[in-house]
């Protein structure tokens, strides 16, 4: 499976119209290749720098299976029905240095993660790991001006 971005290169840095305290503008992105027997998506965004890796930016469940893209701007509340922002989209605005940024999707063998919003990563990943066929990452950096 594959996950790319047309607003940003994989390890490059993300526009500041992402960013938390510019536009909060969600990056469009698109996937490709999903294993046989895909019945929803799901995707996380982490900060993975290392003082605070695992600061949720972005966490979202039952994406449909016909699903290919999110056009940038979907964080703002206009996710494609079935899908649930279980965390609504934050952009990234780190306090110093340039951040990892982790975009995570994730083909499930269910058509609803049973999770409900406001969720932590650990409950996520734990509705997750029984259901999930295949991952693609994507990372992009961040870095506040």
């Amino acid at each position: 499976m594959r996950l790319v971005s047309s607003s940003f290169e994989h390890s490059a840095e993300m526009a500041q119209k992402h960013g938390k305290r510019f536009d909060n503008i969600s990056p469009a992105l698109s996937w490709s290749d999903a294993p046989a027997g895909t019945l929803s998506f799901a995707l996380s965004m982490i900060d993975r720098y290392p003082a605070v890796d695992g600061f949720v930016h972005w966490l979202v469940a039952d994406l449909a299976p016909d699903l290919t893209s999110l056009p940038e701007g979907a964080g703002d509340g206009s996710m494609p029905a079935p899908a649930r922002e279980i965390e609504p989209y934050a952009g990234p605005y780190p306090p110093s240095d340039t951040h990892p940024y982790e975009f995570t999707l994730y083909a499930l063998g269910t058509e609803r993660l049973g999770i409900r919003e406001g969720a932590s990563l650990r409950q996520f990943e734990n509705a997750l790991a029984p259901v999930t066929l295949a991952t693609a990452t994507l990372v992009g950096t961040f870095t506040k001006r």
